[in-house]
């Protein structure tokens, strides 16, 4: 958690919009997912800090699992599924069957990873340093990791470290940064690979015929989904919103109240 103050602060004032602008008579029941390997004492932090901003009690629930309920799985069915969730600084995939997880994976390579790359490539190429905002803009808007798709380009400000620092404007085109994110995108696919040899046989089959899903930020990127279905020869499909799968399966789990048994209780 980067900032406790902050988070606890906002999920205060999102309490208290709930509440009507008073939590005197209404103390809300907060359920967080949390990576599937959190420790305890990440999930301690979590805890404290939905505790401070006025929670009664805290569940916890594995963040695959919310995504996987958020993009409509059938998480129940004793046939396997594979879900990859590739968030802002840990990727996870994790094989889901019986309603719960059977293996996971994780690796921290996320959005954030993309970033620092786009950033230190300008750095090595133009001598030209930019801000974390301009480095999430080039990923978002012109960065792919596969060739032959349009050629796209971004004119950005940053500093030019050969001149003092003075301000400088750069154009950057797509194929420029493609080698630099397709390093993590790598990494990512290492990880998938690695989940499904480590996947009991029986299942492996259900996966192959379900294919891989692919939820968070990072699956918007263009050419991720294809170059994970041409490393692995499994076809990779991309929910329809993936920044939301998992906000949308906590919804799921609340409002059916836990019908898979997935959250894991902490009572004040």
């Amino acid at each position: 958690m980067a900032d406790f103050d902050i988070a606890a602060g906002m999920l205060e004032y999102f309490f208290r919009k709930e509440a009507g602008g008073s939590m005197i008579l209404s103390r809300p029941r907060a359920i967080v997912s949390v990576p599937f390997g959190a420790t305890n004492t990440e999930k301690l932090s979590f805890y404290q800090v939905a505790s401070r901003a006025g929670a009664k009690s805290v569940g916890f629930v594995p963040e695959l699992l919310a995504a996987a309920l958020g993009c409509g799985m059938r998480i129940e069915e004793p046939k396997g599924k594979m879900i990859v969730n590739i968030g802002g600084g840990v990727t996870e995939a994790a094989v889901l069957s019986f309603g719960g997880v059977v293996l996971a994976n994780s690796v921290r390579v996320g959005g954030e990873v993309f970033d620092t790359a786009i950033s230190g490539f300008l750095r090595r190429k133009y001598g030209v340093a930019i801000g974390d905002v301009t480095a999430e803009q080039l990923k978002i808007r012109i960065g792919s990791v596969l060739p032959g798709g349009e050629e796209l380009s971004l004119e950005v400000r940053g500093r030019n470290m050969r001149s003092c620092g003075r301000p400088i404007s750069i154009t950057v085109k797509t194929s420029e940064i493609m080698d630099t994110l397709r390093g993590p995108a790598s990494q990512i696919i290492e990880c998938i690979r690695t989940t499904f040899e480590r996947t009991p046989p029986e299942l492996c089959a259900d996966i192959y015929e379900s294919g891989i899903v692919l939820t968070g930020g990072i699956s918007m990127l263009r050419g991720i989904g294809e170059l994970i279905e041409k490393r692995t020869g499994i076809r990779t499909l991309t929910v329809k919103k993936p920044l939301d799968s998992v906000a949308a399966g906590l919804g799921v789990i609340i409002e059916k109240d836990d019908p898979y048994g997935v959250i894991e209780s902490v009572d004040r």
